[in-house]
């Protein structure tokens, strides 16, 4: 029989992560799209590309290195072009694109979407599926990962990110996630 609550072991961690998100979300969903192009520099990402970055993560991990989650999930975050220079356009992703800003609502979208795969497998996995390895190849270097390993980088990933949005909109007066 599936699983369909996370390890007891695991849930606080879990649990934790599924309250960013809804705390995350709050925030973005209210932002305006000159709000969403906030940014604390000139050669930083605004916070839509922070947002991007975060859920386009979730989707490449999830998807090209776990085998899970839909094909169409992974491919809403492919980009036709991007303005950064010498980087491949199968390694860009829509923080990479700053000619197409992305809205609140398709950030918010991209996050519900994403949860979901993530959901899906925090509540099928058990404790010893988190010990199997996935491997990748990348820039000519074989990487091998356990499946735990790649739930806690994403979410130190979201964690780094979502407290740079955290500041950004703090530093620009507007309610934020209390990271």
């Amino acid at each position: 029989m599936a699983q369909t609550s996370p390890p007891a072991a695991l849930s606080a961690f879990y649990d934790g992560w599924a309250d960013h998100q809804k705390r995350l979300l709050a925030s973005l969903s209210p932002l305006t799209d000159e709000q969403m192009k906030l940014r604390p520099g000139p050669d930083r990402w605004a916070v839509w590309q922070l947002a991007s970055n975060m859920a386009g993560a979730r989707a490449h991990w999830v998807h090209d290195i776990l085998g899970e989650g839909h094909v169409a999930v992974r491919d809403m975050f492919r980009v036709a072009s991007t303005t950064v220079p010498d980087l491949p356009l199968e390694d860009a992703g829509w923080e990479d694109d700053e000619n197409h800003p992305r809205s609140a609502a398709e950030l918010v979208d991209a996050f519900e979407r994403t949860w979901r795969m993530i959901d899906d497998w925090l509540r099928r996995w058990t404790a010893e599926d988190l010990q199997v390895e996935c491997s990748r190849l990348r820039r000519g270097q074989a990487q091998t990962f356990t499946r735990g390993w790649i739930i806690w980088h994403l979410m130190e990933h979201e964690l780094q990110h979502g407290t740079e949005i955290a500041i950004i909109l703090r530093d620009h007066g507007l309610p934020t996630l209390d990271i």
